[in-house]
């Protein structure tokens, strides 16, 4: 079967061929200056005869990003799991094709790509620098112009529940305030505080995003269940994940993805319960995030102990004699209403 890389490099290719090479930009990104170039018709190319929905379309298939097979991620990594098992890329060459093109795609390599970072625990290329928990997200935030900030649709942070909590505190709230209309937040495994207490311990899974600080399983479950908005409000500050997430700018919907050992499911379904309750305030806005009765349960195995990307010179290949370790996930989603 034609793998998918090949066949966005065909898509490339024929369409580099029905413009005219001379009104290539230099830079894609100088949007400003190349959109104030005087575009050449061009009522010759049958791409031009599509209509634009369709035209839009091909244009968002040619700038999606694609697994690239030749970068597979080890899989003893913790950035190894479901949809994340190889290096992301996607080719910018269409841009180059004319200013026609160049006009009605310049902002797709940002719209239609989603923007991960991990907050430790992640690939060495995206993953937060050790002293700087923010220094990639600032690095990519501030390279946008107005115009590529306004169109950013997803961003998807892997953190853990130390960072999350202790958010108010950490150098990761700075830049935290960001615009997107989707916001993805994971909790992996290893991100826990209590992934490693014993099953019958009392130290079990708690979280809840208007609590300062760590929140434990006990604490949680002292909260209201379905508590009012002005509840919510008094308790939401620059001190709490519920205070940062209702800042960011043009949001429209959160994904909350949970995972865990599954011999600590019980535990995460008692989570889960509570988060069904749970409402986001979007700050300067007559709007809520609520959660929308979707919820989506999955499986998967990977290798028990996982490691950070630490550089080695010489690494032997991943055994498969490995001791394996079964996960269940839960991804719930809330989405801005009028309350």
């Amino acid at each position: 079967m034609e793998s998918q890389s090949c066949r966005r490099n065909q898509i490339s290719r024929a369409l580099r061929g029905h413009f005219d090479r001379e009104d290539k930009p230099t830079i894609y990104l100088q949007t400003k200056q190349a959109t104030a170039m005087t575009a050449e018709p061009q009522d010759q190319s049958p791409l031009f005869k599509l209509p634009a929905e369709i035209r839009l379309h091909i244009f968002e298939l040619a700038l999606t990003s694609y697994d690239d097979i030749s970068q597979p991620h080890r899989t003893d990594r913790k950035f190894y799991r479901p949809e994340y098992h190889y290096h992301r890329k996607f080719d910018c060459a269409l841009l180059q094709t004319c200013r026609h093109i160049y006009q009605e795609t310049r902002l797709l390599p940002v719209s239609v790509n989603e923007h991960v970072f991990w907050v430790y625990g992640g690939a060495p290329w995206k993953s937060m620098a050790p002293k700087h928990p923010g220094a990639k997200w600032r690095e990519w935030y501030e390279s946008l112009n107005e115009e590529q900030n306004k169109a950013v649709q997803t961003v998807h942070f892997f953190i853990q529940q130390h960072h999350l909590e202790g958010i108010g505190f950490s150098i990761i709230a700075h830049h935290f305030l960001f615009r997107t209309a989707r916001l993805h937040l994971t909790l992996r495994h290893q991100d826990w505080w209590s992934r490693e207490a014993p099953t019958e311990s009392s130290d079990r899974l708690g979280i809840c995003p208007w609590r300062e600080s760590r929140t434990s399983c006990q604490q949680m479950l002292a909260e209201p269940v379905y508590p009012n908005i002005e509840y919510i409000k008094e308790r939401m500050d620059n001190f709490t994940w519920e205070g940062m997430t209702g800042k960011v700018q043009g949001l429209e919907a959160l994904n909350l993805e949970f995972e865990i050992d599954e011999v600590k499911k019980p535990q995460l379904q008692v989570v889960v319960e509570r988060a069904k309750g749970w409402r986001f305030p979007l700050v300067g806005k007559d709007l809520v995030l609520e959660w929308t009765g979707e919820l989506k349960e999955s499986a998967w195995e990977g290798i028990r102990d996982l490691k950070d990307d630490i550089q080695v010179l010489k690494e032997k290949p991943v055994s498969d004699d490995l001791p394996k370790r079964k996960y269940y996930v839960v991804t719930m989603t809330w989405k801005a209403v009028r309350p």
